[in-house]
């Protein structure tokens, strides 16, 4: 974790309030020892005050939230997630009269960045949205010990303790694996871009979950890897090197951002959806102005969680002691033409 006050105060051999007071100005019944402990303490930790904070009293804000998003932009462009993410973003700023900046994280660890994001708080910024969490990677915790507003898109696996908005990947995972199996597959293939995600980790525990309860091994489901670098071109032949063995799996669960390339591939094998293969599309984005299709889906819901995301930030901006409630946002499977029973289930069934 970065510098706090406590830890000046400590190492400079003095109270909290004699290093607020140093870091509001107020030197006038501080002697010359103190004040030069507590500057030399300052520099030699590398603090960055909190100046945000401070402005709190008389109300000033800068009107100005930071989004926190991956170092890499190849994965910022590599789904429909981040657009979404952002043209929300924009448009909810925009009705509240709110600037939006956006950073793009480096790595893990890097002490002159956290004091760097410290310091546009201490500035520019109001407050931050982050995104692209790690379990491993609990960064945005010294934004609440520095007394910072922000508020996460995503929830960790088996940790209640920031503050988020999350959709309920989880419980999509485990209804969308439900109704395949309830058609009869039990051989799926689940399209993955990034293994090491929040989302992918809390998809995985939906897995087990049903798979637990109609007693079929993990082993059954099968995942694509698709690098996240990877053109409209090499995802096709992914698709084909996959849907050509003999092995392949019955269903598969994929996003709006391979869709075309799976369908694709699977005309040019002359397979036929969803009489010889079925498919649900568990990151489904709803386009303006385009008509939407008759498929098995989970209509994602990145936008809304940005917007409450937004408005729950400001809320803590302007009301820094009201008690936040982290929240996860539902989300609804909708069958379509994509699915249908495998030919000898249905037999069984009659």
């Amino acid at each position: 974790m970065g510098t706090t006050i406590s830890d000046v105060a400590k190492h400079a051999g003095v109270s909290k309030s004699t290093v607020s007071n140093y870091l509001n100005g107020k030197f006038e019944k501080m002697s010359a020892e103190t004040k030069t402990a507590i500057e030399r303490t300052i520099k030699e930790m590398g603090y960055t005050p909190n100046l945000s904070a401070r402005r709190l009293p008389n109300k000033e804000k800068s009107k100005t939230i930071c989004l926190i998003i991956p170092g890499s932009l190849t994965r910022v462009f590599d789904s429909f997630y981040y657009p979404t993410i952002f043209s929300a973003m924009d448009r909810i700023s925009g009705k509240m009269k709110y600037n939006m900046l956006i950073y793009s994280r480096k790595e893990p660890g890097n002490i002159n960045e956290m004091n760097f994001l410290k310091g546009m708080a201490a500035s520019i910024v109001d407050g931050y949205i982050i995104f692209d969490l790690s379990a491993d990677d609990l960064f945005f915790k010294e934004f609440e010990e520095a007394g910072i507003p922000y508020v996460c898109c995503g929830k960790i696996e088996d940790y209640e303790d920031y503050r988020y908005v999350a959709s309920d990947h989880k419980k999509a995972m485990a209804d969308t694996l439900d109704h395949l199996f309830q058609l009869g597959h039990r051989k799926i293939g689940i399209f993955r871009q990034n293994d090491s995600s929040v989302v992918e980790q809390t998809r995985k525990r939906g897995v087990k979950e049903i798979c637990e309860k109609y007693a079929v091994e993990e082993s059954n489901i099968r995942y694509i890897e698709v690098p996240t670098e990877a053109t409209d071109q090499k995802i096709y032949e992914i698709w084909i090197e996959h849907l050509k063995q003999e092995d392949r799996p019955t269903a598969y669960i994929i996003s709006t951002a391979i869709r075309q390339q799976f369908q694709l591939a699977a005309q040019t094998l002359g397979l036929s959806i969803p009489k010889d293969i079925s498919y649900v599309n568990i990151e489904y984005y709803i386009k303006k102005g385009s008509e939407e299709e008759n498929q098995t889906r989970v209509v994602s819901k990145a936008g809304m969680i940005a917007e409450l995301a937004f408005k729950k930030l400001l809320k803590i901006i302007y009301n820094p002691t009201s008690e936040f409630e982290s929240q996860m946002v539902p989300l609804e499977l909708t069958v379509g033409e994509t699915t249908a029973a495998l030919k000898n289930h249905m037999e069984e069934k009659t």
